[in-house]
Order: structure tokens, then C-alpha cells, then sequence
């Protein structure tokens, strides 16, 4: 399978056997595709578009199966294909949040489209509800690098040891530059805050 994206060439999968290729589909389907509905979730707030962030999980997931040969199996599937999702997004979507990004698959075969992730899955919106408008804004004026790091620490919960697995930096570079990416988003929300009734001190 070939995926062709806008201005970028495709790379081949390796040749596979029948049987190789029916075991690669089986550890994609039971390796991968569990955590689509959390490379969607956090799509959504990477981007702040729903149209966006399903354009953008459908690539993840194509590159998570086009470069499933490189992944070592039963390891940290989760973290690997948000791995690829991080990179996919401040790559190519940098400039998509506002002119929304859409895969080109001209005469390409996909093993999966956006309503078969949403559907296997069960899928609900998880957006919905989460943040009022101020904080959604101040997210979004996060550079892309702090804005991931929030995500993953703060709203998804992931540890210290899982965000350096998914970023792959030391687990003191995160420490470090989520302390700032918080600041950061303190001082945005400082005025919000004072008309929510918070105290909001200095440090």
C-alpha cells in the first residue's frame, strides 16, 4: 500500500509474503489501532479543528502502517504511534489550523478511513465540554512544542516517563520546559482567572 500526501513523495513498504503481510495487518489491528481514539483525542486539542484533527489522525495512522516495521512488538505502542502524531502535526499542520489540511489518496488504496476509527471505537468527541473558550485560545497561542507538552501532562495525564518516551527527551528537558510552557499559560490566563475570582500571585 502507497498513501500519497500533498507535495511529499511516497516511500514503499518492504515486499511481504501473503502470510507476512496477513501478520503485519494482525499487529497493526491489535497493536494500533487501540489507541486511535487517543491520537484523535489529542489531535483535536493539538489542532483546536475537529476537520483538522481527522485529517491529521487519518495520516498518523497511515504512517503508523506504512512504518510499522520499525516498530518492536509489545513494546509502548501508545507511545510510538503519538510519537508519530507529535511529529506529523508540527511537521505538516503548523499551518493547517487555519486553512485545514486534507490527505490527496488519488487512486491509492486505504486500509481504514476516518469513519472506521470513529466507529471502532465507539467514538464520542472528547472536545466536548472540556474547556471553556479563553482556555481553548490560550492553548492554541502556545508555541507547538509547550502546547503538546500541557496536553500530554496536564489534560491527558500521561507520566514524566511516558511523555519522554513519546517526545523521546530526558525527563529533565520535559521538566523543564513544561515549567515554562506553564508560566506561560498562566500569564495568558492571568486576566481570565481574575474575572473567574481566582487569586493569581505572582509565582
Amino acid at each position: 500500500m502507497e498513501i500519497r500526501t500533498r507535495g511529499r513523495k511516497p516511500k514503499k513498504m518492504p515486499e511481504m509474503t501473503p502470510e507476512e503481510k496477513a501478520r503485519y495487518d494482525r499487529l497493526f489491528e491489535e497493536e494500533v489501532m487501540p489507541h486511535a481514539s487517543s491520537v484523535y483525542h489529542l489531535a483535536v486539542r493539538l489542532a483546536g479543528d475537529r476537520d483538522v484533527a481527522r485529517d491529521l489522525t487519518q495520516e498518523t495512522l497511515f504512517r503508523a502502517y506504512r512504518f510499522l516495521y520499525r516498530y518492536k512488538p509489545a513494546t509502548n505502542a501508545k507511545a510510538w504511534v503519538l510519537r508519530i502524531l507529535r511529529n506529523t502535526f508540527i511537521n505538516h499542520y503548523r499551518k493547517a489550523v487555519k486553512q485545514p489540511y486534507s490527505l490527496e489518496a488519488h487512486n491509492q488504496t486505504s486500509i481504514y478511513d476516518a469513519e472506521d476509527v470513529y466507529a471502532y471505537h465507539n467514538y464520542r468527541d472528547p472536545v466536548e465540554g472540556q474547556f471553556g473558550d479563553e482556555v481553548t485560545k490560550a492553548l492554541m497561542q502556545l508555541p507547538e512544542d509547550f502546547r503538546v507538552l500541557i496536553l500530554l501532562a496536564d489534560v491527558e495525564r500521561h507520566t514524566y516517563k511516558e511523555i519522554s518516551s513519546i517526545l523521546r527527551l530526558p525527563v529533565g528537558t520535559i521538566r523543564s520546559r513544561l515549567h515554562r510552557a506553564r508560566k506561560i499559560l498562566r500569564e495568558l490566563l492571568a486576566e481570565y482567572a481574575l474575572q473567574c475570582g481566582y487569586d493569581t500571585p505572582e509565582d
